[in-house]
């Protein structure tokens, strides 16, 4: 099986860097992004990333890494577009930093 982090941390690199291939892959898989950006809930990103893995354990393991450390090298961060009291119906977004 695939480190489900690993995963995450090698596409947010390509959308950081305008990778239209999975850019079209992304949309088509219903989440909305561009060049630099990246809008997604977490059960959505996990059904992307890691369908195999029961949820917990991978929020667990995307909130134990070392991500937006990684990413900031990059010029990018993980934020909260859309708070909404729920870690699970909040909207994430990767994007690049001002």
């Amino acid at each position: 099986m695939n480190d489900p982090v690993e995963s995450f941390f090698a596409q947010c690199q390509a959308v950081l860097a305008g990778d239209a291939a999975l850019l079209a892959q992304l949309q088509a898989a219903g989440f909305h992004c561009q060049a630099g950006y990246w809008a997604f809930r977490l059960p959505q990103l996990q059904q992307w990333l890691a369908p195999q893995l029961d949820y917990p354990r991978f929020r667990q393991a995307l909130y134990a890494s070392e991500l937006n450390t990684r990413l900031q090298a990059l010029g990018g961060e993980i934020a909260i577009a859309d708070n909404q009291g729920n870690s699970d119906l909040s909207l994430y977004c990767l994007r690049r930093r001002s």
